[in-house]
């Protein structure tokens, strides 16, 4: 009873949060700015944003052809069709029940494919391991471009905090924090290793898991397809994200370093809360404030873009549950 209850609150409790933050901007906008955003929506040019949703097809094409190179080294040869199902039938999943998209999608295509549920999860675990590092590499890219912006606040900041501490301090504050933070560094390894706890044992087996997908990665015969899919699949990620900017003559001349960090707060919002519903366009505007664009431009190009996102997502999704066992009359034997 006590899990049932936990399950359903984190669906209710962040799809609440989403539904309230979409109540809350929108009540804090004036009669004129929700009409400007009114115009925004008429006046975009929605070849791009069509064009937009053509690339977001081709990341998920990729996306399921990328998975066959971690199945190989396990002996599975999976139809591709299917493994494309799985991957829509995964994020289709994620709009309604947060993370539980790729344990759907493995299910899905263990019951139509000679494999076990558990390997395939593995092989999404690494997957999920590459996108981390690309994701890790975007967002340093945005701290790079930034670096002037970010340098001017650390030396107000750097200059703020010697005019108060003593270099004798500013030591025994570094020291403090160095020594605390080594502390915790050694127990919480002797926790995470040798612990009974039930939290650390399932950190133990969800690290394990991290470092088996890594190895898997290293253990591929065609390390550089995968790796070349993994390229393709955020170059469509960001260019499927940046051409709707031509949409809108608000968002049409944003540069890199804006379209850049409007990004990674969009993807941020989508792990906060299920398929970013109410926060993700209030992330993009948000940010695109700080690079001059006004909220009403940047927030209409917000939505446009998780509504197109959004609304293929589905549709694929959707086509992908009723396909699958159409096409997979008889489910296969699980493969041990």
């Amino acid at each position: 009873m006590k899990e049932k209850l936990i399950s359903v609150l984190k669906v209710i409790v962040p799809l609440t949060v989403g539904l309230y933050v979409i109540w809350y901007q929108f009540n804090q906008l004036t009669d004129e700015q929700l009409n400007q955003i009114k115009e925004s929506f008429a006046s975009a040019n929605y070849f791009w944003v069509i064009l937009s949703v053509i690339f977001g097809i081709l990341s998920h094409l990729s996306r399921a052809w990328r998975w066959k190179y971690t199945l190989e080294p396990l002996g599975y040869e999976n139809r591709f069709i299917n493994n494309f199902f799985g991957v829509m039938i995964g994020y289709v999943t994620n709009i309604i029940l947060p993370r539980f998209g790729e344990v759907w999608r493995c299910v899905m295509v263990s019951r139509y494919e000679k494999a076990s549920f558990e390997k395939l999860f593995g092989t999404v675990v690494a997957e999920r391991v590459a996108d981390l590092v690309v994701l890790l590499l975007i967002v340093a890219g945005v701290v790079v471009i930034q670096l002037t912006r970010l340098r001017e606040s650390l030396n107000e900041l750097l200059g703020t905090f010697l005019e108060n501490n003593s270099v004798e301090q500013l030591l025994l504050k570094l020291g403090t924090v160095f020594i605390v933070g080594l502390v915790g560094v050694v127990v919480g390894w002797r926790l995470l290793t040798r612990s009974n706890n039930p939290l650390f044992v399932k950190a133990r087996g969800l690290l394990k898991g991290l470092v088996d997908g890594i190895l898997s990665i290293l253990r591929m015969k065609k390390k550089w397809a995968f790796l070349a899919h993994t390229a393709f699949i955020w170059i469509m990620y960001l260019t499927m994200y940046y051409v709707p900017f031509l949409a809108l003559s608000e968002t049409s001349t944003a540069g890199a370093g804006a379209v850049l960090a409007s990004f990674v707060m969009a993807s941020f919002s989508i792990v906060l809360v299920q398929g970013g519903i109410g926060v993700y366009p209030v992330a993009v505007a948000q940010t695109l404030v700080l690079y001059g664009i006004p909220y009403e431009g940047g927030f209409a190009m917000g939505w446009i873009i998780w509504v197109a996102q959004t609304i293929m997502v589905v549709a694929f999704g959707v086509a992908s549950l009723i396909l699958m066992p159409l096409l997979n009359p008889e489910p296969s034997e699980v493969a041990s």
